[in-house]
């Protein structure tokens, strides 16, 4: 087995175990039914570099997105006011205007900025619709809670893998096989 391979199969050990073991706040909480909330700032860290540097970005990103989605509703409402149950006319323009504003502002206006992290600006818009549309008992703090204790979940999971595998196999042998492959190397 090659040396990349023993120390992926310890960080995949570690991850397993740290990752199952932090996710049992929520059920401490008493929040169990929200434990996937947990894995979407997993998906969206790991899906931006795994950069730690990026977390405010994202921590921001999602709470602006959470954001539209109250200016949506707010707009929708207005539209739905003014032109009653017509769905183009109540629903579909102000969410076309809202999508516009937002990659107007956050892509134009905001470019390279710490508010400019899209992705993450429309994970909250869309956790947030969910439970609006969904009607679960939750509010946007506790979307925000879920997706900073994401964050802190893919904190810990890269420390920790780190730690155990530079502890076995040396902090350089370990650094080597844990960083991504260059494309020639696929």
């Amino acid at each position: 087995m090659a040396d990349r391979n023993k120390v992926k199969l310890v960080q995949a050990l570690v991850g397993a175990v740290v990752l199952t073991v932090l996710m049992q706040g929520m059920t401490l909480l008493g929040m169990l039914q929200y434990i996937w909330m947990l894995f979407l700032p997993l998906l969206m860290f790991f899906a931006l570099g795994a950069d730690f540097k990026k977390i405010p970005d994202m921590l921001i990103g999602y709470a602006v997105g959470e954001l539209w989605c109250v200016i949506n509703s707010l707009v929708s409402g207005a539209f739905g006011a003014a032109f009653g149950d017509n769905p183009l006319l109540s629903q579909l323009i102000p969410t076309i205007l809202v999508i516009f504003c937002i990659l107007t502002v956050h892509e134009n206006l905001f470019e390279g900025q710490v508010f400019s992290n899209i992705p993450c600006i429309f994970m909250g818009m869309a956790t947030s619709f969910m439970m609006l549309f969904m009607q679960v008992p939750i509010t946007y703090f506790h979307l925000f809670g879920f997706w900073c204790y994401g964050l802190v979940l893919a904190v810990c999971l890269v420390l920790s893998g780190m730690a155990v595998c530079s502890a076995i196999f040396g902090k350089e042998r370990a650094m080597a096989a844990l960083a991504p492959k260059a494309p020639e190397d696929k």
